[in-house]
């Protein structure tokens, strides 16, 4: 009876000593976090506009517009239709 309350002893002291040494030593960490210039969504891009609802139109050729749309429950974008740009006035 008399070995097990010292083993019980020797490890409420072993533990007690590590919760000290834990205390001690994880405190204050910096951390520092270099981002890139940009967003994460990317950098902007001049012939891309958003048209709102996930859709968004790149301009190619500076004559047509191609018309995606961004499902997020699949994350796919799927091509929704071609647009000559003077067709829009």
């Amino acid at each position: 009876m008399e070995d097990q309350a010292r083993e019980l002893r020797r490890i409420r002291i072993t533990l007690i000593v590590l919760v000290i040494v834990t205390l001690i030593s994880g405190g204050n960490s910096d951390v520092s976090v270099n981002y890139p210039n940009y967003d994460f969504e990317g950098e902007p891009q001049q012939n891309v506009i958003q048209l709102g609802d996930g859709r968004f139109g790149i301009i190619t050729d500076g004559e047509y517009m191609m018309i995606y749309e961004y499902d997020a429950e699949k994350n796919k974008i799927k091509k929704v239709n071609d647009i000559e740009l003077y067709e829009l006035d």
